[in-house]
């Protein structure tokens, strides 16, 4: 279905950001991996992690699941697999981690996806994934899936890995316990993403405590046991309705987030450095309208997925603001900075496209019309604000499926919050 989208004077009210899907699928990997009973609270329900549960029972654990927990029985160490074909649907992340996960298999796995997974590239995790000594390949010259993995053991000990996409981590971590050797990777600079210290932390919960010291990361051969999780809050999760409710004459409360950590420090930063202001509380954050972004450089390096949202806001900002360092935007669930730069130019945005970003020339009067989802949710929700703050209505296709891999409850939460935005057959 298609998704209509009118200008919105402002919104009211309060919402909680759903939970981490990265941390919903990672934490789904460690029970399937580890000995006994796992529970995991508050996961995300999405097309995306549900993927996860799916592969774990087809893996040989046993999984119970209820509204708001996943209790997972998993197989320490010892899977196995009911099937050598498994579908990843349309989550990369998911795809990263069952690739790694299916090197410990005692089998020969195939690894698959949609048409638009298995066009995504993934050269980095295959190439690093063989220095730790797993035998995966992929069947096209572009190294994108389908993958075949000739699972049995991974050696592990010393790996070189160079330069490492941080999405990347946690796959390339996730099965280092069960390698022959000890782990010790090296990487060319020091290991800072601010999603890698919560990885670490949910390794640590499940028995692994993992050592990052500056450029090297040490995993210690022990393998993981039953561990209890409660899946937090994301703020980055509310990016739209935070940006859209400061660019309107709005009010609006975020509760539930218990602190600020992984990639809603980056987020955070970015929009402080773009002039827009969240109000922080013990209990809560506000965000209040109108506000008026500034035109400067976003170094995005930690936040790329967030480019296509930061882009929108930019194009209401005085001057030129560059996206910049988000070359990875390119690689996601569509070439994001291609997708967003060429539906804003038809909304009559100023974009130039660039090689890792977009340099963009504000303020824009954007203008309804038709526009292209690319099968993408975070290309759908931009557009979505760029609809509220724009003059006249917008017809966003391709848009609802996308938005059901990653953020079932998208549409309904603007509707209850006063925005006007329905369906379309």
């Amino acid at each position: 279905m298609d998704i209509i989208v009118r200008p919105a004077a402002g919104l009211s009210g309060e919402l909680e950001p759903q939970p981490s899907k990265l941390h919903t699928q990672f934490a789904s990997a460690l029970a399937l991996l580890a000995e006994g009973k796992s529970v995991i609270e508050h996961p995300l329900r999405v097309k995306d992690s549900y993927v996860m549960l799916q592969v774990a029972e087809a893996m040989g654990a046993t999984v119970k699941r209820t509204h708001d927990r996943w209790s997972i029985w998993g197989v320490n160490g010892n899977l196995k697999p009911a099937q050598n074909v498994i579908d990843a649907k349309n989550s990369g992340t998911a795809l990263s981690l069952l690739t790694s996960i299916a090197a410990l298999a005692p089998m020969i796995t195939v690894l698959n996806g949609d048409t638009q997974l298995r066009s995504r590239s993934m050269p980095v995790l295959l190439r690093s994934l063989h220095r730790l000594g797993a035998d995966v390949h992929s069947t096209k010259e572009d190294n994108s899936p389908p993958f075949v993995i000739f699972g049995g053991k991974l050696k592990g000990g010393m790996a070189q890995l160079g330069e490492v996409s941080p999405r990347y981590l946690p796959a390339l971590l996730l099965p280092c316990p069960y390698a022959e050797k000890r782990v010790e990777l090296s990487f060319r600079q020091s290991q800072k993403n601010p999603q890698l210290e919560p990885i670490l932390e949910l390794m640590k919960k499940a028995g692994v405590e993992v050592s990052s010291r500056g450029k090297k990361i040490l995993i210690p051969n022990r393998p993981y046991h039953a561990f209890s999780f409660r899946v937090p809050q994301e703020l980055a999760a509310a990016a739209a309705f935070i940006v859209a409710a400061a660019m309107t004459d709005s009010k609006l409360k975020l509760r539930g987030v218990k602190s600020v950590a992984g990639r809603d420090i980056a987020f955070l930063e970015v929009l402080r450095m773009a002039g827009l202001r969240v109000q922080t509380s013990k209990k809560s954050f506000v965000v209040e309208g109108k506000q008026k972004p500034r035109a400067t450089k976003l170094n995005l390096a930690d936040v790329p997925e967030l480019l296509p949202m930061i882009a929108v806001l930019a194009c209401k900002a005085k001057g030129k603001t560059l996206l910049w360092n988000a070359g990875e935007a390119r690689t996601m669930k569509s070439d994001r900075i291609s997708a967003i730069s060429r539906e804003l130019r038809r909304m009559g945005a100023r974009v130039l496209e660039r090689h890792d970003g977009l340099l963009i020339q504000g303020t824009t009067k954007l203008k309804g019309c038709e526009v292209d989802g690319h099968e993408d949710y975070a290309i759908v929700a931009a557009l979505v604000v760029a609809g509220l703050l724009a003059e006249g209505e917008i017809k966003i296709k391709n848009g609802d499926a996308a938005l059901r891999t990653s953020c079932s409850r998208f549409i309904s939460t603007f509707q209850e919050l006063g925005a006007d935005i329905r369906y379309s057959v």
